[in-house]
């Protein structure tokens, strides 16, 4: 509901200070955003701690796979944050170069897990 409601407030000033200063409102919208992931530093601090926990239990999946997970993860949320900011500054075309910028760094990162599963079923056809 905070967060919610820190975004609707952010929302509204952005739009206000639109209509009489453009050039600052993107100034506005970024202290927004910065509010928020400071706010949920802790949330996601959690995440990952119960995560950790998780994934410490079972031993079939590789630690490296987890930190490639979550990497991905933040990769998709980053380039997700960037392209909405782009488009909200009235420029598409470059949310989405940035979105196809995000899309080709992770499948570069997941080369290696998916030649792990092809291999894996590979061995388990032969």
């Amino acid at each position: 509901m905070k967060f919610a409601l820190i975004g609707i407030i952010c929302a509204i000033l952005t739009i206000i200070i639109r209509q009489y200063r453009p050039e600052l409102a993107v100034f506005v919208q970024t202290a927004g955003i910065a509010v928020l992931v400071f706010l949920s530093i802790e949330y996601v601090k959690s995440i990952i701690s119960q995560t950790n926990e998780l994934f410490t239990d079972v031993s079939i999946i590789n630690d490296g796979y987890l930190k490639l997970l979550v990497k991905l993860l933040a990769i998709a949320i980053i380039t997700k944050i960037g392209a909405d900011i782009c488009r909200d500054s009235s420029n598409s075309a470059l949310a989405s170069v940035v979105e196809l910028t995000g899309k080709a760094v992770m499948l570069a990162m997941c080369l290696s897990l998916i030649k792990t599963l092809a291999d894996l079923a590979k061995g388990l056809i032969e």
